[in-house]
């Protein structure tokens, strides 16, 4: 195994002190150490420029300078190595001057300090360049921050351009698209004169596409709303119960026809809460639907209210194919689809009443578990 190797600028001219630390280091079995001093007269910090040393040992006392000056001048060096101050005992109050300064320690040169100078000259490496690595981690990550932030900003642009981009598009759709409902829901009902049963039947498919495409076109919309911070919630006191009262009327005759079975558990004292109706009335009917998209054919379908200390929570659970576990973080994720079966949707729903709960400073969250069903929740301040 090779020998670590040290180099030592010793900046003394007591050729004494010189022969100490050369022989007792000369000594030491595991680590070679070389070690350089200036001649009277050299520049000292030149010599500093030129090589690379691991460490410095500076004599406070050097014939017609001062130690502490020279050690003041070296913290404009890029040193390699931390500089070791010493100086004889009749000097010893320079110590604190020293540390001060930027000496990493000192030494008092009293009988047999060389003996102790290895472990001091030690530690003090292992912490300069702990230090020196922290510096560099630090600049490494203000580095990083800078270009983060220079990307963040990046992305934010290209986020707002899509942003006015889709609701500018969607925007351009909605009227072309009421006017073909319009027209075809004109020519569907006779209006402009009989219509044949297969003609019917193509005129109910258009009819169904371009209602499908208007509730992309609004789900686009209220995207764009919600990210621009533009969407705004017109409150008044609700009747939660209420409202889920009227919107299931909305959906009996599709609960009747795939033989669901609707459980309601609705708590009788239930206060007013001061809410966007119609926009709590979306979330809700949003959860709903995907009750019964994704219930199979007889399946059971829970409506639950419950009064919290703070806040009303609405549950609407189902029997359906549920979500693996490792998607739930996902579910809440604009055009994402978390189930293998594709069902006809913007992907949109779930985002959009996640924003709408998070704008009435509510919360909402699922639990589910693969073929065991869903349960979705979702709270509203009082």
């Amino acid at each position: 195994m090779e020998k670590q190797i040290i180099k030592v600028l010793l900046v003394d001219f007591n050729h004494e002190n010189i022969s100490k630390i050369k022989e007792f280091f000369s000594k030491i079995a595991d680590i070679s150490y070389d070690i350089v001093w200036p001649r009277v007269g050299e520049n000292i910090l030149k010599k500093v420029e030129e090589e690379k040393f691991d460490i410095i040992l500076l004599s406070y006392d050097i014939p017609g300078f001062n130690g502490l000056e020279i050690l003041a001048d070296l913290q404009y060096k890029e040193l390699s190595g931390p500089v070791i101050m010493m100086a004889d005992a009749k000097d010893k109050d320079f110590a604190t001057q020293a540390m001060r300064e930027g000496a990493y320690d000192y030494v008092i040169r009293e009988k047999d300090f060389e003996e102790g100078l290895s472990v001091i000259m030690h530690n003090a490496m292992v912490a300069f360049h702990a230090l020196k690595e922290k510096e560099r981690l630090q600049k490494e990550i203000a580095a990083k921050k800078v270009e983060l932030e220079a990307a963040n900003k990046k992305l934010q642009q290209l986020d707002r351009i899509k942003s006015d981009f889709v609701s500018n598009v969607a925007h351009e759709f909605r009227t072309p698209l009421m006017i073909i409902k319009g027209n075809v829901d004109l020519v569907n009902k006779g209006g402009l004169g009989n219509v044949a049963p297969a003609q019917k039947e193509m005129l109910d498919g258009a009819i169904n596409i371009v209602n499908r495409l208007s509730r992309l076109v609004n789900d686009l919309l209220d995207i764009s709303k919600i990210e621009s911070g533009k969407m705004e919630l017109k409150k008044e006191p609700v009747e939660i119960n209420n409202m889920i009262e009227e919107n299931l009327v909305i959906f009996d005759k599709i609960i009747k026809d795939k033989k669901y079975k609707l459980q309601k558990d609705l708590a009788k004292d239930l206060p007013k809460i001061d809410v966007d109706k119609d926009k709590v009335t979306q979330v809700f009917v949003n959860l709903l639907s995907n009750a019964i998209k994704y219930s199979p054919e007889a399946g059971t379908i829970t409506v639950k209210t419950v009064n919290l200390e703070k806040e009303i929570m609405v549950e609407i659970s189902d029997t359906g194919e549920g979500v693996a576990l490792d998607n739930l973080d996902k579910i809440f994720d604009k055009f994402t689809r978390v189930t293998a079966e594709k069902k006809e949707g913007t992907g949109l729903g779930l985002p959009i009443a996640k924003d709408i709960v998070n704008l009435h400073k509510g919360r909402i969250w699922v639990k589910s578990e693969l073929r065991k069903g869903s349960q979705f929740y979702f709270t509203l301040p009082k």
